[in-house]
């Protein structure tokens, strides 16, 4: 039973004597099908993509996505990783929120009030400071590249005076139009100085919750750059049990960051594999039985048009979707 299903796979996948060397795949049903298949496997990244951002997991996974491709690039770049901050995420929620409520798109709000006012109210004290924006994108990935490809957005991403960032991924009406905001905080906190303690004759000794920490007086640098987006608890998941929580959310993040390049891969090993069958093909007709059938010739026209699919394919990246998908996207 085994060895048959063997001798199958192999009379349909590879080039071998007992098929003439000329798999069964090569021939125009079996590619047909083989490219409906991918097609669809293709355009199910449309919907996903257009319903994924009003998601109840969107926000969690857009957090957890931009952090990990900021210190992607920090550690190809040979700079530390930055962690997460409780503080810089709240303060970056507060901005979204901000600018979500207040119907505006900017570093500085309409009465003037500037980034750095959200790091003080957080209780964040700060020797560096640093804020990226972005509002109506569909994909992390979109929002991680364009903060790159911008020079005062991507000197934040990677400057290494920074030791730690806070994210925010807020949806709301903006416009008149329901969008998703993302603001990104960035910040160092200022070292404390502890001042020596003299003892006192005929004090007791002061504790240690009692004692002060000065603060240095040094002035904090503070740079601008994108918009950040702030998470909290993603609404409407509480509704969902845990177990069930926990397995929609593993699907999102592997449909959200690994979907599209597992695909990818998929197409590319396709187009390989299928290559090198039509070469041996090619090399035995010819060089070996010296002779090129009709019958033969269709299978290469096929093939060869088979493999302008597979092409087309691998440039419909999940990138290209996005940008052909309507969206009002802005970073600041």
């Amino acid at each position: 039973m085994f060895k048959e299903l063997i001798l199958k796979l192999k009379l349909i996948f590879i080039p071998c004597e007992a098929n003439k060397y000329r798999p069964k795949f090569l021939e125009g049903q079996f590619l047909a099908y083989y490219v409906i298949s991918l097609l669809i496997l293709k355009l199910f990244l449309v919907p996903f993509i257009i319903y994924f951002p009003k998601s109840i997991f969107f926000a969690e996974i857009t957090k957890t996505a931009l952090i990990d491709s900021t210190n992607e690039e920090r550690v190809f770049s040979g700079i530390s990783s930055l962690k997460e901050n409780a503080k810089l995420d709240e303060a970056a929620y507060l901005k979204a929120s901000d600018m979500i409520e207040k119907d505006y798109f900017s570093h500085q709000s309409p009465e003037g009030i500037s980034p750095w006012y959200w790091f003080n109210k957080v209780g964040y004290n700060y020797k560096f400071a640093g804020e990226n924006l972005a509002i109506g994108f569909l994909d992390s990935k979109e929002v991680h590249q364009a903060w790159m490809a911008s020079p005062s957005h991507q000197k934040n991403l990677l400057n290494p005076n920074y030791q730690e960032t806070g994210i925010a991924v807020l949806k709301g009406d903006f416009q008149g139009s329901e969008v998703v905001v993302a603001v990104q905080l960035f910040g160092t906190p200022q070292a404390p100085v502890v001042t020596p303690q003299v003892p006192i004759p005929g004090k007791e000794e002061i504790s240690e919750g009692e004692k002060e920490i000065a603060k240095e007086t040094s002035e904090p640098v503070e740079e601008k750059g994108g918009e950040v987006l702030s998470v909290t608890e993603p609404e409407g998941s509480a509704s969902l049990p845990k177990e069930g929580k926990d397995i929609a959310l593993n699907l999102f993040q592997f449909t959200a960051l690994s979907y599209s390049n597992l695909l990818q891969k998929i197409i590319y090993g396709s187009l390989v594999f299928i290559i090198l069958s039509l070469l041996i093909v090619i090399i035995f007709d010819v060089f070996i039985y010296q002779k090129f059938e009709i019958q033969y010739k269709d299978t290469v026209f096929n093939t060869i048009g088979f493999i302008i699919l597979l092409i087309i394919f691998l440039s419909l990246d999940k990138e290209n979707i996005i940008q052909l998908i309507p969206h009002n996207f802005r970073i600041y």
